[in-house]
This record gives C-alpha cells, structure tokens and sequence, in this order.
C-alpha cells in the first residue's frame, strides 16, 4: 500500500486529525471521539498508520497486565514529496471516489445531508494568503475539537487551493 492510499482513507484522515489537534492518543480517546467507527476497525487502521511509521507509539501505560499504547503522528509523516503530482492526484481521486460511492448508495439526498461544493478565486500576496489559511485552520480546529453532539454525524470537508493557470 503506498503512503497516498495510507493516509487518504477517511476513517484513517479521522485519526491522523485527532492526533493533529491532540498530539497524543490511546485507541481509546481516538475512539471516544470516532464513536461512528467499529472498535475492531479503528484498531485495524491504527494498526496500518503505524505498520506505515504514520504514527508512532509515544508512551506506554501499563494497566492490570495490559498495555496501552498511547500515539502521535510521526515526524515526517505526512512529508510529502510530490515533484510529478501523483499524491495530489491519487487525494483527489479518493475524493471522486467519495462522491461516486455517496450517490451510487441509493440514499443520497444532497439537500437533507447539506453537501456543498464552493469555489472563489482569491487576489492575495503569499502573507496575505498565509493569514487566510491560519483563520481557516483556526476554525477547523474548533470544530474538530468540539464534542461530538447527539445525532452528529461525520462530514467531510475539503479544502484545495491551486494556481490559477
């Protein structure tokens, strides 16, 4: 499995954000906060990040004869070189593919699930860009963190900036 198929599997894009905005985690916290995703799933993509050096094990807690690993995202791990594209390619495609299986499931309704695809050309100097990506990171970040509320449900939120040719 190459790093592009590693890290663009959403439930595995979930964990590697908690740990972005948590630094460290035990399959158990990651778990209090993907409550959607299976038990056995999450441990088996916990398992490929770190089979992929994606994640590390930072510590261990010894607890009644067991131990529990606590994560972190490696270094270097989402370090991409990508001189000919094909990451960026492989990402967006993952993306096609997310679209694709959303409405060939038969219960696609794209008003009731709020699915939005915006797009704007902005006019700003690399600081003035810079600045722009920190507010919105800013604002991830709050809602990455936020408690999962009754009736949340996962939704994916994408954003890709390129040159304008």
């Amino acid at each position: 499995m190459d790093m592009a198929e590693v890290v663009m599997n959403p439930v595995r894009q979930r964990i590697i954000q908690f740990l972005m905005v948590h630094d460290k985690g035990t399959v158990k916290e990651i778990k209090s906060k993907l409550s959607d995703v299976p038990t056995p799933s999450l441990y088996r993509h916990v398992k490929i990040l770190a089979e992929n050096s994606v994640i590390v094990v930072a510590e261990e807690n010894r607890i009644r004869g067991t131990v529990e690993s606590v994560y972190q995202l490696s270094p270097n791990a989402l370090a991409v070189e990508d001189e000919d594209g094909m990451a960026v390619q492989v990402s967006l495609m993952s993306i096609c593919t997310a679209f694709a299986k959303y409405f060939a499931s038969g219960h696609a309704d794209p008003r009731k699930d709020m699915l939005m695809l915006s797009s704007c050309t902005l006019m700003l100097t690399d600081d003035e860009f810079g600045t722009f990506l920190k507010e919105i990171n800013e604002i991830a970040v709050k809602y990455i963190s936020k408690e999962s509320s009754e009736g949340g449900c996962p939704r994916q939120v994408t954003l890709i900036s390129s040159p304008c040719q």
